[in-house]
């Protein structure tokens, strides 16, 4: 059994998730406490941080902590369909996307997910305005960046499907559930995001609900 520690919010849990799902791996999810310490995720990982998978598979309760640990080890395990291409140079290219976007849709995700969610869940004031926009001007403009480079190859890595899009594509998830995405200022990037929307692996996430936040009505839309 393959089990996922995540977290609604966390935009790299949700990453894995899209993997295993684009797998069509047999997989629970459970649900770590959002914003604070939670007694199942530090028994497997003591540092709480999520994604964590536990694999059973053979009894033995194997944990591997990190994302891009976990992508490469369920490239191992589930080789098929493989989700970074098979040439060296192509795997190379497609691993620094991913770590390219990560470096760059983390921090926004991190300040909107502070103003929009900490805040509100933990009553601790109101968003800072001034943050908000900065952040979905610097997410809009990513994701016309994104855009651009999926209408020249077909997917953000290349010509193929690939972790580099499920990273990007789970960052871009976490803005849209908190509305801090302007999706009509970047037509090509949300074309992209459109395309892995309707993707099987996709619809899980969107029947996401954290307590207490609810996302706008075009998050759970396949034509939005």
């Amino acid at each position: 059994m393959l089990l996922v520690h995540a977290r609604t919010l966390d935009p790299l849990s949700r990453a894995v998730r899209l993997a295993l799902g684009e797998k069509r791996a047999v997989f629970h999810v459970r649900e770590a406490l959002p914003f604070e310490a939670d007694a199942g995720l530090l028994a497997v990982a003591p540092d709480g941080m999520t994604p964590v998978l536990v694999d059973d598979s053979w009894g033995h309760g194997a944990t591997i902590s990190e994302a891009l640990a976990i992508f490469e080890y369920l490239e191992d395990l589930l080789p098929t369909p493989p989700l970074l291409p098979g040439g060296p140079l192509e795997r190379a290219a497609v691993r620094a996307m991913t770590i390219r976007a990560i470096r760059t849709l983390g921090p926004i995700v991190d300040n909107v997910v502070h103003e929009k969610a900490r805040k509100a869940l933990a009553r601790g004031g109101a968003p800072d305005t001034a943050i908000l926009r900065q952040a979905t001007l610097a997410a809009t403009q990513t994701l016309d960046q994104i855009g651009r480079a999926a209408e020249a190859e077909g997917w953000i890595g290349g010509k193929k499907l690939s972790i580099a899009d499920m990273v990007a594509a789970a960052h871009f998830s976490v803005l849209d559930y908190l509305d801090a995405v302007s999706w009509s200022s970047a037509p090509a990037g949300k074309d992209w995001y459109a395309r892995l929307k309707q993707r099987p692996a996709f619809r899980p996430l969107l029947g996401d609900l954290l307590a207490g936040l609810s996302p706008p009505p075009h998050y759970g839309d396949l034509d939005f």
